[in-house]
C-alpha cells in the first residue's frame, strides 16, 4: 500500500510540470498565467503565425526522419552481423554501438563540432543527420536485436537449404518478421531525434535550427505563453508516438 502510494506521488510530481503548461497555454492573456474563468486559442494561432517555428518544425521532421531510417538500416546490418555471425570481438563492438549512451551529451557535442569543423561541414544538414544516428542508434540497436533474437534460426537454414540465397531470406523472411520490432525502432529514434537539443545546440549555426533550439533561442529573446501552446503540441505528438511504440512493444525490447 505504501509503495503504490508513493508511486501515485512520484507520477503527480512528474506529471504535474506538465498538466500546468498545458493549462496555462490557455490562456487569453500576454503572460503565464493559469487561466480559470476565460480561456482561449490565441497563443495556438500565434505558433503558426511565427514563421521561425514553422519552419524549423519541418527541419525537425526531416532530420528526424533521416536519422530515423538511417539508424534502423544501419542498426539491422550490425544487428544481425552480431547475432548470426561468429564475429571476433562481438563483445567490443556491441560496446561500440551502444557507447553514445554512457558519453555526457555535451562532450558529444564538442567533439562532433570539432569533427565537422574539420571537414568544413559544419552547419550543414548532412553533420546533423551525422550527428543525430550516432545519438539514436543505441536505441535501434537494442529494439532490432531482440527482434532478431525472436526469429528462429532453423527458418534461416530451412530456406537456405531449399535453394534460397542469403539477400531472399533476409528479404522474405527476417525483415517480415523483424517488421514490428524496426518499426518501433523507427518510431523511438525519430521520437528521441526529434527532442534532442543538447548536441543539436554544438552542430547549427543560423541556417538550421531545429525546432528545440528555435524555442531556446527565443525564450532568450522574449518570453510569452506562445511558448506554452507549442510546447503543449509537442507534448501531444510525443505521446502518441509513445503509445505506438509501447503498444508495438518497443520500450519492453529495449529494457531487455
Amino acid at each position: 500500500m505504501a509503495l503504490r502510494l508513493f508511486n501515485w506521488i512520484m507520477a503527480a510530481v512528474m506529471l504535474s510540470p506538465i498538466l500546468l503548461i498545458i493549462w496555462m497555454s490557455f490562456t487569453p492573456g500576454a503572460m503565464f498565467r493559469i487561466p480559470l474563468e476565460a480561456f482561449s486559442l490565441r497563443w495556438y494561432r500565434e505558433v503558426f503565425a511565427y514563421p521561425g517555428f514553422v519552419n524549423a518544425f519541418f527541419l525537425s521532421l526531416r532530420l528526424a526522419a533521416a536519422a530515423a531510417g538511417a539508424a534502423v538500416a544501419l542498426s539491422f546490418v550490425a544487428a544481425y552481423a552480431l547475432a548470426r555471425t561468429r564475429l571476433r570481438g562481438r563483445a567490443a563492438l556491441d560496446a561500440l554501438f551502444t557507447a553514445p549512451l554512457i558519453v555526457p551529451a555535451v562532450v558529444f557535442g564538442i567533439a562532433m563540432l570539432q569533427f565537422s569543423n574539420r571537414l568544413g561541414l559544419y552547419n550543414t544538414f548532412f553533420a546533423l543527420v551525422v550527428a543525430h544516428v550516432a545519438i539514436v542508434t543505441p536505441y535501434a540497436m537494442r529494439s532490432i536485436a531482440a527482434a532478431l533474437r525472436a526469429v528462429p534460426i532453423e527458418m534461416e537454414w530451412a530456406a537456405m537449404n531449399l535453394g534460397a540465397r542469403r539477400g531472399t531470406v533476409l528479404l522474405r523472411i527476417v525483415l517480415p518478421l523483424c517488421a514490428r520490432g524496426m518499426v518501433a525502432a523507427f518510431l523511438l529514434c525519430f521520437l528521441m531525434s526529434f527532442s534532442e537539443v543538447t548536441v543539436t545546440i554544438f552542430m547549427t549555426g543560423p541556417g538550421y535550427q531545429t525546432l528545440p533550439v528555435r524555442i531556446y533561442n527565443y525564450l532568450t529573446d522574449q518570453v510569452d505563453p506562445t511558448v506554452a501552446a507549442l510546447s503543449a503540441m509537442l507534448i501531444g505528438l510525443s505521446l502518441l508516438l509513445a503509445l505506438i511504440v509501447a503498444g508495438l512493444g518497443g520500450f519492453k525490447e529495449i529494457s531487455k
